[in-house]
């Protein structure tokens, strides 16, 4: 049986011209992807509750969340503005602002207190990031592509005759640094200059960090 959360791409078709012009297409491809590796129903079966049966599925919901804020929304309301044209993100279009509260709070429910994602959610990331890989490296011949560069690929010398030169592969990542401090005896202080440091600032509960 077919998802019905991932139906409305199915008969898809994006052209440049014609007369059922839409708003907001730049919601479609990151709407798509995460439908294509697995992450809508993923994160419907972390949220899931038993004998609960919501009208709105979770898992769209949540996804349409990220899309809008990789559209630029910037409040609830925007989640269902940028969803909501029917002939695009099919019936009923978006989520309500409300609905999006009460997702994103059953959402919440599932980290730990520590903030951080629970079992079932961290499963459901890491399955979807390696699915994601997966469609890399197959799309790069059982390698990861080179990153483009000037519209050629990057690539270093091959080190031996006979040999492909090797691709040069760029990972970005996001982090944030979290300051804490360690008051255990005999310990040296080495405070490592984090977000905001200010050398004249640098004191914290009574030790000085050098």
């Amino acid at each position: 049986m077919a998802d019905p959360a991932l139906g409305w791409s199915q008969d898809l078709q994006v052209t440049v011209r014609g007369s059922g012009v839409v708003a907001h297409a730049g919601m479609v491809l990151p709407r798509l992807l995460a439908d294509r590796l697995g992450l809508t129903p993923e994160l419907r079966a972390v949220v899931a509750r038993a004998g609960f049966t919501p009208v709105r599925d979770r898992g769209r919901a949540l996804v349409d969340t990220v899309c809008a804020l990789v559209a630029g929304a910037t409040c609830l309301s925007d989640v269902e503005a940028l969803t909501r044209q029917e002939e695009l993100f099919g019936p009923g279009g978006g989520a309500s602002d409300t609905t999006i509260l009460r997702v994103l709070g059953e959402l919440a429910e599932r980290l730990g207190d520590d903030g951080l994602p629970g079992r079932k959610l961290a499963r459901a990331l890491v399955g979807t990031r390696a699915a994601a890989w997966s469609h890399i490296v197959a799309g790069g011949g059982g390698v990861l592509p080179a990153v483009t560069v000037a519209g050629r690929p990057l690539v270093r010398p091959a080190t031996a005759e006979g040999q492909a030169p090797r691709p040069v592969t760029v990972v970005r990542l996001d982090a944030t640094i979290i300051d804490s401090a360690t008051m255990k005896e005999g310990v040296t202080a080495h405070y490592k200059h984090g977000i905001g440091y200010h050398p004249l600032s640098a004191r914290t509960s009574g030790t000085t960090w050098r």
